[in-house]
């Protein structure tokens, strides 16, 4: 599905087989495609788990477990979307 401005609707209203077109486009592009990453990390002392697509947002402490006088040693890893 692609969103079209009014302006860009117009044109493609005078494209023959737009979804065609805008496939050929695509596959055309010879941009390279970057690969995407999954970051995660768990908890060894609770047991708690963190994911996402930005690294920063996964932390390198249990926040939960300093709380309580623990000592969490949070496992960390990356994975690669495609073999999600």
């Amino acid at each position: 599905m692609v969103s079209l401005c009014p302006t860009s609707y117009e044109k493609a209203q005078k494209i023959d087989n737009f979804s065609k077109w805008v496939r050929q486009k695509l596959l055309d592009d010879s941009t390279p495609t970057e690969e995407v990453f999954k970051h995660y990390a768990e908890c060894t002392s609770c047991g708690e788990t963190w994911g996402s697509y930005t690294a920063k947002r996964v932390p390198r402490d249990c926040v939960a477990c300093l709380k309580k006088g623990l000592d969490p040693v949070v496992k960390r890893w990356t994975e690669r979307a495609g073999d999600l």
